[in-house]
């Protein structure tokens, strides 16, 4: 079976290794397979494990995958953080937080 023509919302070549983001919602993802059905064309994203129309994709670059890479964070990075949510919440539980009244 010969490769599919697929392209994005732009225009673009798709294919199976494209960096690419859903335009409705900024997923980024990678694709993984292409293929057609009675209902058209369609790419599976690596990220959700979902098939996308190709025309609600648009190819990215590798500087913009950037977001995708986890980045490792330092046991110190990990316990500031911990101590932010803990703060964040008794300063909830005591009645610190912002209060928004209803109208």
């Amino acid at each position: 079976m010969s490769e599919l023509k697929v392209s994005d919302i732009t225009g673009n070549p798709l294919k199976i290794g494209s960096l690419v983001e859903y335009v409705n919602t900024g997923t980024k993802g990678t694709v993984t397979e292409i293929i057609s059905d009675d209902e058209g064309l369609w790419a599976l994203i690596d990220k959700t494990n979902l098939f996308y129309k190709p025309e609600v994709l648009k190819i990215i670059s590798s500087t913009e995958e950037k977001e995708l890479v986890e980045k490792e964070l330092s046991r110190a990075e990990i316990n500031e953080a911990l101590e932010k949510q803990i703060e964040a919440a008794k300063s909830l539980e005591s009645g610190e937080g912002s209060q928004v009244g209803g109208g």
